[in-house]
């Protein structure tokens, strides 16, 4: 992959343990430090123990990235549900978007909770249009533009 290629990956874990608020601001504060020094951007969201987020950028700082969460004891049952290369950049103007479940909208966390249990239902999952995620994430990348 050429290094002017966009890519990006999209996974899903379960948090261990309780995460308090300062607890996934200090989380956000370090990603967006570490993001913008390797030219990455994306999403994060928590809602219900459970992590959604977004890495997009160069491919060598998006697998290091993904390196890292992968061995970050915080997280388990990491489930990739997109790795690639794209034409743009859906996040693009933050280092890290961070949504709190506070800041979701009903509608929001009902999507992120059906989102959820699909995979959950379905490991392995191949067809990512069956589970709604180009739709998902689009509304998330209309919401932070």
């Amino acid at each position: 992959m050429t290094p002017d290629v966009t890519h990006r990956l999209v996974y899903l874990s379960t948090a261990v343990g309780v995460l308090r608020a300062d607890e996934l601001d200090r989380i956000w504060l370090r990603a967006r430090a570490a993001n913008a020094a390797a030219g990455v951007t994306g999403l994060m969201l928590f809602h219900q123990g459970v992590f959604l987020q977004v890495i997009e950028g160069p491919a060598a700082g998006v697998t290091s990235l993904f390196e890292r969460i992968r061995r970050d004891r915080r997280h388990a049952n990491l489930t990739i549900l997109e790795s690639g290369p794209v034409e743009e950049r859906a996040f693009a103007n933050s280092p890290m978007t961070y949504i709190s479940a506070r800041n979701l909208s009903a509608g929001e966390k009902q999507a992120f909770t059906d989102l959820h249990a699909a995979v959950t239902a379905r490991p392995g999952l191949q067809a990512l249009a069956d589970i709604g995620l180009s739709g998902f994430l689009a509304a998330f990348s209309l919401r932070t533009a």
